[in-house]
Parts: structure tokens; sequence; C-alpha cells
């Protein structure tokens, strides 16, 4: 089954094309500013309805993902800069967070949503390793600012729940909403 990527997240298309699916990737662009009062569900929710009804494309179905890390009821998004990723590293250092994505898969005008949370905690981080981690990581795409795929693994005390959500798009949740929509993913 082809199926449209509205993301250019390199870790969301590995994560399909490993499942088995062949992709074309379109990404889409919608304003992912808070409401005033939304919680962190509510956002990751909305914002992967709206990343699914921007893409264009009716005769394929779409996949749209918003992937946000809540540290209490605080969003944790991309970081602005590296300034800001490291703050949001040493916020998360030696606590408990969850990581939520939300799914979107459209075809034409139906759409199906879902998802997923992952709770995980980072062990307490010294600020030297942070340093280092961001001096050899590109993290400035990434919710939270880290990559568990890669040196950040090393951060993890313990995760329940799905890796692949971490990473940025759970896989069976994704088929399960292809299946339901589409019938034969």
């Amino acid at each position: 089954m082809e199926i449209i990527l509205a993301s250019k997240s390199p870790r969301r298309l590995q994560l399909l094309q490993a499942a088995g699916f062949a992709v074309e990737v379109r990404p889409s662009h919608v304003d992912e500013t808070p409401l005033p009062g939304e919680s962190v569900v509510d956002m990751v929710q909305r914002l992967c309805r709206l990343k699914a009804a921007a893409c264009p494309v009716n005769d394929h179905p779409v996949i749209a993902a918003d992937t946000l890390v809540a540290l209490d009821d605080e969003a944790l998004g991309q970081p602005v800069d590296m300034g800001d990723a490291k703050v949001m590293l040493q916020k998360l250092s030696g606590q408990a967070h969850h990581v939520y994505t939300a799914v979107c898969v459209r075809l034409g005008e139906k759409s199906l949503a879902g998802m997923v949370k992952t709770d995980v905690r980072f062990r307490v981080l010294e600020n030297r390793e942070i340093d280092v981690y961001l001096e050899h990581n590109d993290v400035l795409d990434k919710a939270g600012a880290y990559a568990i795929q890669a040196g950040a693994s090393s951060f993890i005390e313990a995760i329940e729940g799905p890796l692949d959500n971490v990473i940025g798009l759970p896989v069976g949740l994704t088929r399960e909403l292809l299946m339901n929509l589409c019938g034969d993913a």
C-alpha cells in the first residue's frame, strides 16, 4: 500500500518503511501555537488532525502525526534554539515524563485518529553531559530536545509503553488506523 506521510521527519519515514509501507513524503505545515488553556493531550490531537487535513492528497491514505513531551502539564515541543534545548533537558533530568504521539489517517474526506502515551524516566543528568549531548546531536527538530534512538538512550532509567512512540510514530496504532479506514494495511 502506498501512503503519503505529511511530515518531513526522517524517523517517521524510517519507521513506516521498516514496517513495509511504500511512502511518499509530502510535509504539511500548520501553526503549532498552543491554544489558550489547551492541555498537552488536546494539543497533540488537534495538531495531528490539522496536519492531515492540510495535506492536499485525496487518492492515497495520508498519515500525519504530532509528538509532544509532557513534564507535569507543560508541553515540551521542539526547542527554538540550543539554549532552549539545554533548559528542556535540565527540566527532564531525574524526572518522569510522558511522550504523547497522536496519529491521524485520512483518505479523502474520511479520517481516523488515535493517540499513544509512553512514560519515560530520565536519570539525573550532569550539565556537562547535556552540553556534550547537544554538541553532538541535532535536537532542534525533536520534542523534548532528545532522540531516544541516538545518544539519549543512555539518559533513560525506565520506559513504559511503545518505544516507537518515543521515536515519533507508534506503528501499531498507525497500522490499526489504516486497516480500519482502508481495510488492507
